[in-house]
């Protein structure tokens, strides 16, 4: 019994493999397709672009060291003393880097600078970054 199955399994692969080798298959793709597909990536683009909300911009450079807890040390607090700002750690090695703020104008930037210059007096700069702007705020500047 169990040649007669591989028998018939082995004939049955055979033919199949036949078939494959033998047969010229032709693929008849629609035009309507390519234009789909261009069109899908249009509204794609479209739609990246309206919830893309980062550009160019300023943020302020709290501290820039070797130690992580003192970067934690040191965002913990901005987040507690400044909330109405989003806080970043960058890792950049072996550094790292705590920045905060996400300003258009670096006036708005040298202003937060200011006021953080009292609690840390040395070290804070104003550095360019690619920032995100709430939807709310965009709105409001172009319409």
């Amino acid at each position: 019994m169990k040649r007669l199955i591989f028998l018939s399994l082995f004939l049955l692969t055979g033919h199949v493999m036949l078939a494959q080798t033998s047969s010229n298959t032709a693929i008849h793709k629609d035009p309507r397709l390519d234009l789909l597909i261009q069109k899908q990536v249009e509204l794609n683009k479209e739609v990246y672009k309206e919830n893309n909300r980062t550009g160019p911009g300023y943020r302020v450079l709290v501290i820039n060291t070797n130690d992580r807890k003192a970067a934690l040390d040191v965002k913990s607090r901005l987040m507690a003393d400044f909330p109405d700002h989003k806080t970043y750690l960058i890792y950049q090695s072996p550094y790292f880097k705590i920045q905060i703020g996400n300003f258009r104008a670096r006036k708005e930037a040298e202003n937060l600078r200011n006021q953080i210059i009292r609690i840390y007096p040395s070290g804070v700069i104003v550095v360019p970054a690619t920032v995100e702007f709430k939807p709310e705020k965009e709105e409001g500047t172009t319409g």
